[in-house]
């Protein structure tokens, strides 16, 4: 049963996040108009360039207001799905040199992350309501924070930290980042998780005087990864309102199309360079 365990996380995270998505898709939306709308101060909306009809909003109406950028997100069915199938091939072969192909559960939050890490951007794009797209927000802290006490478990050798602390910070990051109305509250925060992330990652090869792992596959994961989510920023600020890749009305919208899969992307390619490891140190 355990070897199936990732496939039923996989599953029941689809039909809980997809799930309600869809009942709000079809039921409208609640709550205010989320900051990005700018309604306040007449400025132009900053809601990631594709063109929606802010009454939409206003009205509470069902449906989705940023098609592109909301239903490229389900690109995270195929890349959690990879991590998911992979993990039960581990598992079955009784591979468990290291925690991602052990019994543990870690791994199976990590496909449950890299799930949402694009289900839940889904409930900003489609709504724009600050009253759901705070689900965003806690997808990218869900996946955020896992980098870091994951890290932190490969450190340690201890899964404690893991089960104490990743809970904790996940739901402290998403308060603050539903309550603190700034544009750039949930960058900052999320800044702050990857210099952590990245402090810890640092520490371990100190600590094994080897760079990555030490092998020309784990290096090579680890630097497509940094070199995927890099691409992905680059079209993220690129494709902002009034940025040279935005055109409002264009069925071509990098934001949706190009950063959200390439975030994807770094996800999987951060599971195999975890998966190869043999020890941390």
């Amino acid at each position: 049963m355990v070897a199936y365990r990732s496939f039923i996380v996989w599953g029941v995270g689809i039909v809980v996040v997809l799930g309600v998505f869809l009942i709000f898709v079809a039921a409208g939306w609640p709550g205010s108009p989320d900051n990005c709308l700018h309604l306040a101060d007449g400025k132009t909306n900053t809601c990631y360039c594709e063109a929606f009809n802010a009454s939409d909003v206003l009205m509470h109406r069902s449906g989705v207001r940023q098609p592109v950028n909301t239903w490229f997100n389900l690109y995270a069915i195929f890349t959690s799905l990879i991590v998911a199938l992979v993990l039960f091939l581990d598992r079955r072969s009784g591979d468990a040199r290291n925690v991602m192909r052990s019994p543990s559960w870690i791994p199976d939050v990590y496909v449950f992350a890299v799930l949402f890490l694009g289900l839940g951007s889904m409930w900003f794009h489609a709504s724009l309501s600050t009253a759901t797209s705070w689900v965003d927000g806690t997808s990218m802290y869900v996946y955020a924070s896992f980098l870091v006490f994951y890290t932190l478990v490969r450190l340690t050798g201890s899964e404690l930290a893991f089960w104490i602390g990743y809970p904790i910070c996940v739901v402290a990051f998403s308060l603050v980042g539903a309550f603190w109305k700034w544009d750039y509250a949930s960058l900052i925060l999320i800044i702050i998780l990857v210099l952590a992330y990245l402090t810890f990652e640092i520490i371990i090869c100190a600590r094994t005087g080897r760079f990555m792992q030490g092998t020309p596959l784990t290096i090579t994961l680890w630097i497509s990864a940094v070199v995927a989510i890099g691409l992905a920023t680059l079209f993220w600020v690129l494709s902002q309102s009034g940025m040279p890749l935005c055109n409002p009305h264009s069925a071509f919208q990098p934001h949706g199309m190009l950063w959200h899969p390439l975030g994807g992307v770094m996800a999987v390619l951060l599971y195999f360079y975890w998966r190869e490891e043999e020890s941390a140190g």
